[in-house]
């Protein structure tokens, strides 16, 4: 037996998103310097970030009609793509766009991401359950400069934006702070497992999109900041007081370190409501 049955997709996919506990993180790394297939179940764990993209440009350029999805005949006892949305909930929002893109998403996750599981005299598809910082980089990835450059809130329609996220999350986020180099576009609740996350749209100068996304953690625990990439883009996350925080967008990872250390210092006063 290798090194990697040890480990449940759960466990792996709590890695993948810097939510594992230090000794689960420690056993991951040890594996992987020896199991090769380890390495390739991780892989098999994230997002297709370049099927998403291609796929999405098709899907954006026909918005907002979508045809039907049908289930080809020869894959019987396959679930309907609606059921397998799990982290994707936060798209219904967008109205009949967004449910052809979140039947979209639903579909290329099912293709990208199944695994198959069995007792040895049949196979049943699995889908594999992305977690909520590979879905985020997902929806990030969607994200053009043309996507922000509409957004112009006022100073009071900001404050209102970030005091109806605040309450529906229970966090005061309304002393956001002006971060140099970044200019605020729009809060809004998105969704997760059941569980509200906070998006914080920004747009840099030269007009990239940032994201500053927060969730509740699984526990209290603090995690120190990490720096990642995330479906090609740079990212930073860290856990405080109960919450999971994500800045995500573009690829300068020195800009997205400075910024996310600002944002953090932040992250250290806010209060629950």
């Amino acid at each position: 037996m290798t090194l990697n049955a040890q480990f449940t997709d759960e466990q792996l996919t709590s890695y993948l998103d810097g939510e594992a506990a230090d000794d689960l993180c420690a056993a991951i790394d040890v594996a992987l310097e020896t199991d090769e297939t380890l390495g390739d179940r991780l892989v098999g764990l994230d997002i297709p970030m370049a099927e998403l993209d291609a796929a999405f440009a098709g899907l954006l350029a026909d918005a907002p009609a979508m045809p039907p999805l049908d289930v080809p005949n020869q894959t019987p006892n396959v679930p309907e793509p609606a059921n397998l949305n799990r982290g994707i909930g936060w798209l219904g929002g967008m109205g009949m766009f967004g449910t052809g893109i979140a039947a979209g998403v639903a579909m290329m996750l099912f293709v990208g991401t199944s695994t198959f599981t069995g007792t040895g005299t049949g196979t049943t598809p699995e889908p594999s359950a992305p977690g909520w910082k590979a879905v985020v980089a997902s929806y990030q990835s969607l994200y053009t400069q043309q996507t922000v450059a509409g957004w112009t809130p006022t100073p009071e329609q900001t404050q209102t934006q970030l005091a109806n996220v605040s309450q529906l999350v229970g966090a005061d986020l309304t002393g956001l702070p002006a971060i140099e180099g970044l200019t605020f576009k729009r809060a809004q609740i998105l969704g997760f497992n059941g569980k509200p996350l906070v998006q914080i749209a920004f747009a840099r100068a030269d007009g990239t999109p940032v994201a500053l996304c927060i969730i509740a953690a699984k526990s209290k625990e603090a995690k120190a900041m990490q720096a990642e990439i995330l479906g090609g883009m740079a990212a930073a996350s860290w856990n405080l007081d109960g919450r999971a925080y994500l800045l995500i967008g573009g690829d300068a990872q020195a800009a997205i370190q400075s910024e996310a250390d600002a944002f953090e210092a932040w992250a250290a006063t806010v209060a629950d409501i």
